[in-house]
């Protein structure tokens, strides 16, 4: 099997393992933001990541509530930062 060929089907296996990796077709904006969109779930999945997240930033008191700011921020779109999350 050809060099080219091996990278193929390696390509299309992480392409169907990780959504984010994306195909010819995506846009670099879309790229952007499907990392910006892992990098938050990644953040807020892991306990330790998110206590040093909690304690480096002084107007958040719990966990809980850095967790939730990071999936707010997560489920933003380009669209919705230019307005504000409702808070009810």
């Amino acid at each position: 099997m050809s060099e080219r060929q091996r990278q193929q089907r390696i390509y299309q296996i992480q392409r169907q393992k990780y959504l984010g990796v994306g195909n010819e077709d995506t846009t670099k904006e879309a790229w952007a933001d499907n990392v910006r969109k892992d990098t938050y779930h990644s953040l807020q999945g892991h306990s330790s990541i998110l206590e040093y997240l909690t304690l480096a930033n002084n107007s958040i008191q719990s966990k809980r509530d850095m967790k939730v700011n990071l999936i707010k921020k997560m489920v933003q779109t380009e669209n919705s930062k230019k307005r504000p999350i409702d808070e009810s």
